[in-house]
C-alpha cells in the first residue's frame, strides 16, 4: 500500500464505517451496512492504483479522497438508490468525516487566538503553504483584506478536475464544496462564495468573514 493510501486509511477508515453506519442506519439492512464500508475498501484499494500521482502529497491526498467520495456513491447506486438521493447521502457521509477530521486542526488553532477569525486565518494560511493545499498541485492566491475578512481565491482544484474526468461535477458541488459551508458555521464565521469551479466557473473566490 503507497503512503497516501495508508494515510488516507489511517485518517478515515474508523470515521468512515460509524458516518455510512449513522446515515444509512434507517435505510439499508444492517448485514448491507456491515459490508458496506469492506467492500468500498476493496474496491478503493484496486482503483487507488490507477490515480496518478500528483505534484505534491497533498494533492494526491486529496484526489484519492475524490476517489473514496467517488466509490461511496456508486456504491449507493448499486444499492438502487437514485442519483439524487445518493448524492445527498454521499455528501452526509462526508460531512460527518470532514467535520471529525477538520476538528483535529481547529483545535490546534485555539492555541494562537481565541477570536475566530484569526483562527480561520491560522488554518487557511497552514492548509495553502503546507498541506494540503500547497502548490503546485493547487494554485492558491491569498488576498489582502481588512482584518475581519479571510479572502483567498483558488485557480487550480484537482478534486474538482477529478469529478469532471468522472462526469460527476454535481457530486463535487454538493459534497466537497457544499461541506465549506457548514464548516464555516461551525467556526463562528460566514463563508460568501460566488464561483465555484466544479460549477464551471474559472476560479473559487473564498471569502470568510466575523
Amino acid at each position: 500500500m503507497k503512503l497516501t493510501d495508508k494515510f488516507i486509511y489511517l485518517n478515515t477508515s474508523k470515521i468512515t464505517e460509524k458516518a455510512v453506519g449513522r446515515v444509512l442506519s434507517d435505510k439499508l439492512p444492517e448485514n448491507t451496512i456491515q459490508e458496506f464500508p469492506k467492500e468500498i475498501w476493496r474496491m478503493y484499494r484496486q482503483c487507488s492504483e490507477n490515480i496518478v500521482t500528483k505534484e505534491t502529497f497533498g494533492a494526491t491526498v486529496m484526489v484519492k479522497l475524490s476517489l473514496l467520495t467517488l466509490l461511496i456513491y456508486e456504491r449507493l447506486i448499486a444499492e438502487n438508490f437514485r442519483k439524487q438521493e445518493a448524492i445527498t447521502l454521499t455528501s452526509e457521509i462526508l460531512r460527518i468525516v470532514y467535520e471529525k477530521l477538520t476538528n483535529r486542526f481547529w483545535i490546534f488553532t485555539r492555541i494562537f487566538s481565541k477570536r475566530p477569525i484569526n483562527r480561520v486565518k491560522r488554518a487557511m494560511n497552514f492548509f495553502i503553504k503546507h498541506f494540503p493545499y500547497k502548490s503546485p498541485g493547487y494554485e492558491m492566491e491569498i488576498l489582502k483584506t481588512e482584518n475581519n475578512v479571510v479572502a483567498f481565491n483558488v485557480y487550480k482544484c484537482p478534486a474538482a478536475e477529478f469529478f469532471k474526468e468522472h462526469k460527476l461535477s454535481e457530486l463535487c458541488v454538493k459534497s466537497w464544496c457544499g461541506l465549506d459551508y457548514p464548516l464555516a458555521e461551525k467556526w463562528n464565521v460566514k463563508l460568501e462564495r460566488t464561483k465555484t469551479i466544479a460549477k464551471g466557473n474559472e476560479l473559487c473566490n473564498f471569502r470568510f468573514m466575523e
